[in-house]
């Protein structure tokens, strides 16, 4: 599974990147532009981190952002995804603070 993920992963963002008619940034920002996050915090707070330090996430519930699940849940899931390869914990010095427009 590693050898595949290590040969075919680079192979994929490669195609993604050529034949996409978005821009790097775009690309980036796509699935917060697609769930409706501002994209400028986190891009100010991605610029802190650095692989493996450890943060948390303050962001206040919000409404419900379907049935299933609420806003401040969707952020915290996007933030795991985004600050990659920080680790996001429910506590650390380091806090991104998420308010909803």
């Amino acid at each position: 599974m590693v050898v595949g993920a290590v040969e075919v992963l680079p192979r994929v963002e490669d195609g993604i990147a050529r034949d996409s008619k978005l821009s790097a940034v775009e690309r980036r920002h796509a699935a917060a532009d697609r769930l409706h996050l501002d994209s400028a915090p986190f891009d100010a707070f991605r610029a802190k981190l650095r692989p493996r330090l450890r943060y948390a996430v303050d962001v206040p519930a919000g409404s419900g952002g379907g049935p299933f699940i609420t806003r401040g849940a969707v952020v915290r899931a996007y933030a795991a995804f985004y600050f990659l390869p920080a680790i996001q914990v429910p506590r650390a010095p380091l806090v991104f603070h998420y308010r909803f427009r």
